[in-house]
């Protein structure tokens, strides 16, 4: 009884993911992944202040000019100079920018000195290559333990599920990220990897009580 309820949750949730999955793809393929400024790329400024700053100032200062969509980054290690990249920073906002941290700091900046830099947008394939050998060699060395340590205790059916549950937990993450909108960030990739390993941990543990329950059915028979 208890095994049916369980099969049925599963198959609930396989059906669920499926749908999740599907609407992913479309999404994909009609908008494509949503990046976060970093990836996205803009326009950028670098402001050398010859002092040190804080960056929470000059965000506050960037944020007023710019919009919420901005990132600042302190450029050199003695925090003296400051780097500002927004979708778009126009001549007159970038002037402004400049006139304001001239006024917090009591400087008197040129902005013609800070050039306005065009950022070209990141690929999506750039973004993952580091990610893509390290993988595979992780994946390589998944199944073959899988391979050792399962293949003559389990059958092929059992083996099957969980490499497709690796890979349908993958896609489903991925799915959601794009179906959500969630931006794609530097913290995305680790996060797909710790996904990766769990969902691994997750089946392989599966697998052990697999085998368990099957060691304990042939104990029941033999004793019966």
């Amino acid at each position: 009884m208890e095994f049916e309820k369980t099969k049925k949750i599963l198959t609930v949730v396989l059906a669920i993911s499926i749908i999740i999955i599907i609407a992913g793809i479309i999404v994909v393929a009609k908008q494509g992944f949503r990046f976060d400024l970093h990836y996205q790329g803009g326009k950028r400024i670098e402001v050398e202040l010859g002092q040190d700053v804080q960056k929470q100032e000059i965000e506050e200062i960037s944020k007023e000019v710019l919009g919420e969509n901005v990132q600042v980054q302190i450029v050199e290690v003695y925090k003296q100079e400051v780097s500002i990249l927004a979708p778009d920073i126009t001549e007159e906002q970038r002037n402004a920018i400049v006139t304001k941290i001239n006024e917090k700091y009591g400087l008197e900046l040129s902005a013609e000195e800070s050039e306005i830099i065009v950022v070209p947008n990141t690929r999506f394939r750039d973004i993952i290559r580091p990610y893509i050998i390290p993988l595979i060699i992780t994946t390589v060395i998944i199944l073959v333990y899988i391979g050792f340590r399962f293949i003559k205790k389990t059958s092929a059916e059992i083996l099957l599920e969980t490499i497709g549950a690796i890979t349908v937990g993958q896609a489903l993450l991925f799915s959601i990220i794009a179906v959500t909108r969630i931006p794609i960030g530097v913290w995305t990739l680790p996060l797909v990897l710790i996904v990766y390993v769990l969902s691994t941990v997750f089946c392989t543990a599966r697998l052990e009580t697999y085998i368990n329950l099957q060691k304990e059915k042939e104990q029941s028979n033999e004793q019966a």
